[in-house]
C-alpha cells in the first residue's frame, strides 16, 4: 500500500476526499491529513509518505510552497494538486514542478481516481526499476566470479566475456594480462583446534583486507575458495606492489600469506596458462620460503655437488646425538638438507625424514633406548611434518628433535640416581588415580621435598608436578581409546577430578579436545 497525505484548509473538502474515495481499491491508504502547509511539513518530516494530495490555494503557505519544500525533503514524492477553475494559472507552475496530477474543484471522483491510478502506475514502475537495479547490483559479484572462473579455467568466449566485464565496470584489453594467486601459509596446522567462529573471523578479515587493497590499487580479485584468492592484473601493474598485500592481508590474524605470480599472456584464452604457472610458483614456497612474492621465473637455489653419502651423514649424526656434540649435530643437519634440496616434491622430503627417524630409532635400540619414549612423542605426531610448508621449517623441526634427544641421553648418562628416579616414576604410576604430591613421595623415599624434587628434575629434565601432569594426560589419552569408557570416566581414572580442567589441559597439550581426539581414533 502506498501512503497518502491529504492537505486542505477546507475541512469539509478534506474529510470528503478521505471518506468517499476507495483508497484500498487503488492500493493506497490515507496515513494522515493536514489542514495547513506547516502541519503537512511536520508530518512529512516524521513519517514515510509516497503521495501528497494538496489544495493549491491555502493561507500563509500555499500548496505550491508546500510542494517545493516537500520535494526538497523527498525528491521521489508524488504531488497531486487540487484547485478551483479560477486558479488555473497555477497549473503552469504545477507543470513546471513536474506535478504528478492536477484535479479541478469541485473534485470529480472519477477524475481523481484516474489521476491517482496514473500516479500508482508511475510508483510501480519506479519500484520495479529500483528492485531491478538492486538485483543487478547484488548479482555483480557472482557474475564477476563466474567470468573470472571461465578465464582461469581456460574456457572463455573472449568477445562475450569482454562485453560482460564492461557491463560491470571492468575494461580490459584482450592482451597483456597476468595472474597472481594468494595462499595462506601453514593453514592446515595453524588453525587446527580452533572453532568455526575463529576460522570465520580470520576468513572475514582476509576477505576485507583483499577487498580494501584491491580498491586502493584498482585491481581485480576473485575468491577461489574460503582462504585463497586469484588476481587478474594488467601488464602495466608492477607485481612488486603486491608486497603490500602480504602485510595487509594478515594484519590481526594468525597467518602469513604467500603470493605466486604467473607470466603475461597475449590472449584471454591463454590466461589459464598464467594462472597455472602462478600456482606452480606457489609450489616453490617449499624451497624458497613463505610470506613473500614468488615469480614463475624464480628457481631453487643451486645444490652443492659435494654432499657426502647419505648413510655416512646419518652415522655421523647418530654418533653426534649419542655423544652430546651439538655443533656436529647442526653440521650433519645442514648436510642432510643438501640432500633435501635435490628433491622435487614434498612427499619425497617427508619420506626421507621418516627414514631418518626410523634409522635413528633402530640405532637407539642398540643402546637400549627408544626415540619416541625419550621425546615423549606418539608416532602419529610425525604427521605434522607433512603439514610444514618449507624445507626450512622441516630443518628446524629435525634440529630441535636431535638437540632435545641428545640432551635427554646426556642427562641419563650423568644420572647416578637413575634407579631412584625409576622407583619414583613407578610410585607415581601406581598412584596416578589419586592425588600425587611431592611431599608424600619425599616421605615415602625418606627425602626432603626440595631434595627429592631436585634429584627428579636433574635426572629427567622435568619437574615432579609437570611429570605427574604429563603422565596423567598420557594415561587419559590411553583410556580414551576404550570406547566403553565415557570421557569423564577416563579423566577420573587418570586422576582428574575436574572435567573442565582436564579438557583444557588435554587440548593445550595435544591440540585437540578429548572428544575430538576420540572421534578421530
Amino acid at each position: 500500500m502506498y501512503k497518502v497525505l491529504l492537505v486542505d484548509d477546507e475541512l469539509l473538502d478534506l474529510e470528503g476526499l478521505r471518506r468517499f474515495m476507495n483508497w484500498e481499491a487503488l492500493g493506497m491508504s490515507v496515513c494522515a491529513t493536514a489542514s495547513s502547509g506547516f502541519e503537512a511539513m511536520e508530518m512529512l518530516e516524521n513519517n514515510a509518505v509516497d503521495i501528497v494530495v494538496t489544495d493549491i490555494k491555502m493561507p500563509i503557505m500555499s500548496g505550491m510552497e508546500l510542494a517545493r519544500r516537500a520535494l526538497e525533503l523527498n525528491p521521489k514524492l508524488k504531488i497531486v494538486f487540487v484547485s478551483g477553475y479560477e486558479d488555473f494559472q497555477y497549473a503552469k507552475q504545477a507543470i513546471s514542478m513536474s506535478a504528478s496530477g492536477y484535479v479541478l474543484k469541485p473534485v470529480d471522483d472519477e477524475d481523481m481516481r484516474r489521476t491517482l491510478e496514473e500516479v500508482k502506475l508511475s510508483l510501480d514502475r519506479e519500484q520495479v526499476n529500483t528492485h531491478l537495479r538492486q538485483y543487478i547490483s547484488d548479482s555483480e559479484p557472482l557474475l564477476k566470479r563466474e567470468l573470472f572462473k571461465q578465464l582461469l579455467d581456460g574456457r572463455p568466449d573472449e568477445e562475450k566475456v569482454l562485453q560482460m566485464l564492461q557491463r560491470i565496470g571492468i575494461s580490459w584489453h584482450a592482451a597483456s594480462l597476468y595472474t597472481a594467486v594468494l595462499e595462506p601459509d601453514d593453514l592446515n596446522w595453524k588453525l587446527n583446534g580452533y572453532g568455526d567462529a575463529v576460522k570465520t573471523g580470520i576468513e572475514q578479515k582476509l576477505d576485507t583486507a583483499v577487498a580494501q587493497f584491491c580498491a586502493g590499487e584498482r585491481i581485480q580479485a576473485c575468491r577461489l575458495d574460503r582462504f585463497h584468492f586469484a588476481f587478474i592484473l594488467d601488464k602495466s601493474y608492477d607485481s612488486g606492489r603486491l608486497q603490500g598485500l602480504i602485510h595487509q592481508a594478515v594484519s590481526g590474524t594468525l597467518l602469513t600469506v604467500t603470493i605466486g605470480i604467473g607470466p603475461v599472456v597475449n590472449r584471454l584464452s591463454e590466461l589459464h596458462q598464467s594462472f597455472q604457472q602462478a600456482k606452480e610458483a606457489l609450489g616453490l614456497k617449499l624451497f624458497l620460503g613463505k610470506g613473500r612474492l614468488i615469480h614463475h621465473t624464480d628457481a631453487k637455489e643451486p645444490i652443492s655437488a659435494n654432499a657426502r653419502d647419505l648413510d655416512g651423514i646419518l652415522q655421523s649424526l647418530f654418533q653426534a646425538v649419542s655423544s652430546y656434540r651439538l655443533v656436529d649435530i647442526d653440521d650433519c643437519n645442514e648436510e642432510l638438507f643438501i640432500w633435501v634440496g635435490k628433491m622435487e616434491t614434498k612427499l619425497e622430503i617427508y619420506q626421507l625424514i621418516l627414514h631418518i627417524v626410523s634409522q635413528l630409532d633402530a640405532y637407539l635400540h642398540t643402546i637400549n633406548e627408544d626415540f619416541y619414549l625419550l621425546l615423549g612423542l606418539d608416532r602419529k605426531q610425525l604427521g605434522i611434518l607433512y603439514h610444514l610448508e618449507t624445507t626450512q621449517d622441516m630443518k628446524s623441526w629435525l634440529r630441535r628433535r636431535m638437540f632435545e634427544l641428545s640432551e635427554r641421553l646426556q642427562r641419563k648418562r650423568q644420572g647416578k640416581k637413575r634407579k631412584l628416579v625409576e622407583e619414583i616414576e613407578a610410585y607415581i604410576e601406581e598412584r596416578l588415580e589419586h592425588n600425587v604430591m611431592l611431599r608424600d613421595a619425599a616421605n615415602h623415599f625418606s627425602f626432603s621435598p626440595n631434595h627429592l624434587g631436585q634429584i627428579f628434575f636433574e635426572e629427567t629434565g622435568i619437574y615432579f608436578s609437570d611429570y605427574v601432569s604429563l603422565r596423567r594426560l598420557e594415561r587419559a589419552k590411553q583410556l580414551l581409546g576404550d570406547p566403553k569408557l565415557k570421557v569423564y570416566e577416563a579423566a577420573n581414572k587418570a586422576g582428574y577430578k575436574n572435567l573442565s580442567h582436564f579438557s583444557k589441559q588435554f587440548k593445550e597439550h595435544y591440540g585437540v579436545s578429548p572428544g575430538d581426539y576420540r572421534r578421530h581414533l
